[in-house]
C-alpha cells in the first residue's frame, strides 16, 4: 500500500513526511485512488489556468503578440477568422488578462473615479445610472467614493488616492462651499484630467457641467403665481451649497419683479438634514399671515414639508401648495404622499455626458476642448400645486 502512495506522491509532487502518521494518506487505504488522483489533477490544472500568459496564447493560437494584444483592446484592425481564433483560445487556455501590470506599463488605468457626497441618498439614482451607462459606452470602469456629510477632509482624502495612479481621470460632484482644498489640490495638478458637476469655479481650469438653477427656481416660483399665488414663502437647502444660494437668488429676483412682498418669517433656512423641512413648514403654517405655497430647495425638503402640512390637519394643494425641486425618482423616508410638483434637473444625461467627454479627453487629449455647458430645466407638474384659494 506505501508503495502506491509513494507512486502518487512522486508523480504529482506532493510532499510526505511520513505516511504512517498522516492522516490523509492513511485515508487511502480505504477511497478510490481514481478519484483522489482525479482531485489533484484538477487542482493542478486550476493552478497552471492562473500562471497562463499572453505569450501561452500567442503560441497556441500561432499568431503573433501583437495580434493577440489588439484582440485583447478591441482594435478593429483585425481580421474577423483572426479575432474569432485568438478569442477561442484565450477561453480555451482561462487566460485572463492583468489590468494592474498593464496599467503600470502604459501608466493608464483605463479607470475613472467617481467623488460623491452621501452616495446611499437617493438623490443620485438616476445620476449613477448616467455614470454606470456612460462607462458601458465607454472602454472606461468606475469607481465610486462616497462622503458622508460633505466632510471635506474625506473629500480631499478620497481625490488624492485616485489622483495618485488608481484612475485616469475624476469626476468631482456636487458644489460644496468647504470644497476649496480639493479644487486648490486639483487645480495644481496638472497630471489629472477632471470634471466638475455643479461647480463653476473660474480659476479651474477644467470641463464644467452645471445647471441653470437660478433659472428653476424663477420657473417654480412663475408656475405658482401663474395658480393666483401671490403670498409664497421658500424653505432653504443645505446652507453649505452653492446651489442653495443660487435657487434662493431665483426665488427672490422672482418675487421683486413681480412686485411681491416677501413677508417676515417666509423665508426658512434649513439645516444640513433634509429633514428639517418638517419643522420648518410646520413654523410657516403657524404665522398669521401663513403663505398660500412654499417653493422647497429640494424634493426631499419639499417631501417632509407635505407630511407637516398633512399632520397639522391641513389640505396640499388645497389649502397650502407646495413645489420642489429635482423631480427626484426616490423621495427619503418612505415618502407616501401626494406626488410633488418639481423642476427637473437631467441627472440621467449629466452623468452619461460626464463619462462621455472625461473619455475622450483622456482618449483625445490634443483634440479635447474644455467644455463649460448648462443645462436647462423642466417643470414637471403632478400633484401639490393647486389654484390659490384666497388666503
Amino acid at each position: 500500500m506505501h508503495n502506491k502512495i509513494r507512486e502518487i506522491v512522486d508523480k504529482y509532487g506532493l510532499m510526505l513526511y511520513d505516511a504512517d502518521r498522516c492522516k490523509r494518506f492513511q485515508e487511502l487505504k480505504s477511497v478510490d485512488y481514481t478519484f483522489y488522483i482525479k482531485g489533484i489533477e484538477q487542482r493542478k490544472s486550476m493552478e497552471t489556468r492562473k500562471t497562463v500568459s499572453i505569450k501561452d496564447v500567442a503560441r497556441t493560437a500561432n499568431v503573433s503578440l501583437a495580434t493577440v494584444s489588439r484582440v485583447i483592446n478591441n482594435s478593429e484592425n483585425v481580421k474577423p477568422e483572426m479575432r474569432e481564433l485568438v478569442q477561442n483560445t484565450i477561453r480555451e487556455l482561462g487566460y485572463s488578462p492583468n489590468h494592474a501590470a498593464r496599467s503600470l506599463v502604459k501608466r493608464k488605468t483605463n479607470c475613472i473615479g467617481v467623488v460623491v457626497n452621501n452616495l446611499h441618498d437617493p438623490f443620485f439614482y438616476d445620476l449613477i445610472k448616467g455614470f454606470e451607462h456612460g462607462a458601458q459606452q465607454t472602454k472606461y470602469n468606475v469607481i465610486f467614493c462616497s462622503v458622508l456629510g460633505g466632510d471635506a477632509d474625506s473629500k480631499e482624502n478620497y481625490v488624492k488616492y485616485l489622483t495618485n495612479g488608481v484612475v485616469d481621470g475624476v469626476v468631482l460632484y456636487g458644489s460644496y462651499l468647504n470644497d476649496r482644498k480639493v479644487l486648490d489640490y486639483l487645480k495644481e495638478s496638472n497630471h489629472v484630467d477632471y470634471v466638475m458637476i455643479e461647480n463653476d469655479v473660474r480659476e479651474c481650469s477644467c470641463n464644467k457641467l452645471l445647471i441653470d438653477n437660478y433659472g428653476g427656481s424663477k420657473k417654480a416660483v412663475e408656475h405658482l403665481m401663474q395658480r393666483g399665488h401671490k403670498k409664497i414663502a421658500h424653505i432653504c437647502g443645505n446652507p453649505n451649497k452653492k446651489v442653495t444660494q443660487e435657487r434662493m437668488n431665483g426665488y427672490l429676483d422672482c418675487i421683486r419683479d413681480a412686485g411681491l412682498e416677501i413677508k417676515e418669517g417666509y423665508i426658512q433656512y434649513t439645516s444640513t438634514d433634509y429633514c428639517s423641512g418638517y419643522d420648518k413648514m410646520k413654523m410657516l403654517i403657524s404665522l398669521d399671515n401663513r403663505p398660500s405655497a412654499v417653493f422647497c430647495s429640494d424634493d426631499a425638503i419639499a417631501s417632509f414639508a407635505v407630511r407637516a402640512v398633512m399632520d397639522s390637519g391641513l389640505r396640499v394643494p388645497e389649502d397650502v401648495s407646495i413645489i420642489g425641486f429635482d423631480n427626484q425618482r426616490i423621495l427619503p423616508d418612505g415618502y407616501r404622499g401626494p406626488l410633488i410638483t418639481s423642476v427637473e434637473q437631467p441627472l440621467y444625461q449629466i452623468g452619461q455626458d460626464s463619462i462621455h467627454i472625461l473619455a475622450e479627453q483622456l482618449e483625445y487629449p490634443e483634440e479635447a476642448k474644455l467644455i463649460r455647458h448648462v443645462y436647462e430645466t423642466k417643470l414637471i407638474e403632478k400633484e401639490t400645486v393647486g389654484y390659490c384659494g384666497g388666503i
